[in-house]
């Protein structure tokens, strides 16, 4: 049967050992002092959805409260037994001490700040503009959409820089994406110590000035796992 893997962590035996996935037994497959969680599952090519994706982070998540380091697997994950899985362990054993040291007594924390004011539009037409040639027109145009779009995009790093400030010292680690659609101005993950998890949350803003700002989290440190999405 293959294993559809959860997790990676230190090689701690938690307080509570979570289910697998649909009502079956969690594997820990150990190998070079690392310990991996994985569901072992019969079904050849089961057909995963929304339920199977909240399981498998409610895995995680209960392995993350428990142990000093875990590092969250991209689902699904396959390997067709425990010897793959341990020969994966085992040739990138290095890659993923220095993963878990990253973020170790750490949680991530999701800041989205949504645009609340549509994007600036070409100014009205003046008679000057409307007497010239459609071609004439279309550069104006695009003139100043270019120029709203780099303001709206200066305000967004700033913003982007704004969530960095507020986090201080606890900011071990970022990832943040600038204007990467029409209603949001930053999509960030901070990597924080746990225990200052709901002082941030606490500190952070709801809103300011033209923009709505929410705060997912504390969980485990998804987008700082680094496990990549490899099948054996």
């Amino acid at each position: 049967m293959k294993l559809l893997l959860h997790a990676l962590s230190v090689a701690e035996v938690p307080r509570e050992i979570p289910g697998g996935l649909r009502g079956q037994a969690l594997v820990r497959v150990d190998s070079a002092g690392l310990a991996a969680w994985a569901t072992e599952l019969a079904e050849p090519d089961p057909r995963f959805g929304r339920s199977d994706l909240l399981e498998h982070h409610a895995i995680i998540s209960c392995l993350h409260a428990q142990l000093a380091a875990c590092l969250p697997v991209r689902f699904p994950t396959w390997f067709v037994d425990a010897d793959a899985l341990r020969g994966e362990i085992g040739r990138r054993q290095d890659e993923f001490r220095a993963n878990l040291d990253a973020v170790r007594g750490r949680c991530e924390l999701a800041v989205t700040v949504l645009w609340t004011a549509p994007a600036e539009t070409a100014e009205s037409e003046t008679p000057s503009a409307a007497a010239a040639t459609p071609g004439t027109r279309y550069l104006r145009e695009r003139q100043q959409a270019v120029a709203g779009s780099d303001r709206r995009r200066a305000r967004a790093r700033a913003l982007a820089d704004e969530v960095k400030a507020l986090a201080g010292v606890d900011l071990a680690g970022v990832r943040a994406h600038v204007c990467p659609s029409a209603l949001v101005a930053v999509s960030s993950a901070l990597l924080i110590p746990r225990e200052s998890a709901e002082a941030l949350i606490a500190r952070l803003p709801r809103a300011k000035d033209g923009v709505r700002i929410l705060v997912n989290g504390p969980w485990p440190p998804y987008s700082f796992a680094g496990t990549g999405e490899r099948e054996a």
